[in-house]
């Protein structure tokens, strides 16, 4: 099972115009099972979309609008002849005019449910965080994938994790991957390995191609210019991992957002 985590920065970062394009080859070409993105961004003024099939809704009231990024990639995989169910929770209001959000793609069909995991669901408040969760298959087995745009640790990171886990709960394996906003030396990291079972899959993988996702000063980081590790792949001790790369850094696949992205391939173990 092949896995992609990126925070898109979709519609506001400058590489927009081959967003989609570059990110659907990719996708394509690498035949990815499961795709969690970040920063999904959709206009506030954008009529609602109309939506097929391969749409799975969690319980939220927010319309998915024509110009949602995620949905624009599903339909340019499908020139692509890939198609992939998916799903959006709407977080927060960012960026003016946008509404933001996270979302899931997956090959196989897929149950989505959406937690917040903030003390407030409100989208005006720039605080505001929702998890995305799907329930879907691997190798004929069950499994919960997680995306999720964590806040700073300063801000919210401790409480958003504890809810995280208590709201996805240990009924199956369990995949989260998302921007932690947390670098991998940083007490956000380590309350991840304290709190639960989940190994990095950096950490654990067989090869290891790259491994920092923020090249310097960014948006939110803007006075620490060192390159740092934020974008994470946590699984289940019973996903083996075979492979950590950094795609989306300039290097085999062009830089397409303020984030690189992060290609994971991993099996369940029976």
């Amino acid at each position: 099972m092949k896995i992609l985590t990126l925070n898109t920065h979709s519609w506001v970062d400058e590489q927009k115009a081959r967003q989609i394009p570059v990110l659907a080859a990719e996708i394509a070409q690498g035949d990815y099972n499961i795709i969690a993105l970040q920063e999904v961004n959709q206009s506030k003024e954008a009529t609602q979309a109309y939506l097929d099939g391969f749409y799975c809704p969690t319980a939220t009231d927010a319309p998915v609008k024509a110009d949602n990024f995620a949905l624009k990639l599903v339909e340019a995989l499908q020139v692509l002849d890939k198609e992939y169910y998916w799903s959006w929770s709407f977080c927060h209001y960012g960026y003016e005019p946008y509404e933001e959000g996270v979302a899931l793609l997956s090959k196989e069909p897929m149950i989505a449910k959406e937690f917040v995991v903030t003390d407030t669901g409100n989208y005006e408040a720039d605080h505001a965080r929702r998890i995305l969760v799907g329930l879907t298959e691997s190798s004929g087995q069950l499994i919960q994938v997680v995306s999720g745009h964590f806040d700073w640790w300063q801000e919210h990171f401790a409480q958003e994790w504890q809810r995280t886990l208590k709201d996805v709960g240990q009924a199956y394996p369990l995949i989260v991957a998302g921007d932690f906003n947390e670098p991998a030396e940083g007490p956000g990291y380590h309350l991840i390995m304290d709190s639960s079972d989940l190994v990095d899959a950096f950490v654990v993988a067989t090869t290891r191609i790259g491994e920092f996702t923020v090249p310097g000063a960014i948006a939110g980081w803007e006075k620490d210019a060192t390159p740092k590790r934020v974008d994470y792949v946590f699984a289940d001790p019973t996903f083996a991992v075979q492979r950590y790369e950094v795609v989306f850094d300039g290097q085999r696949t062009p830089q397409i957002s303020d984030h690189y992205g992060v290609s994971v391939e991993l099996t369940l173990d029976n």
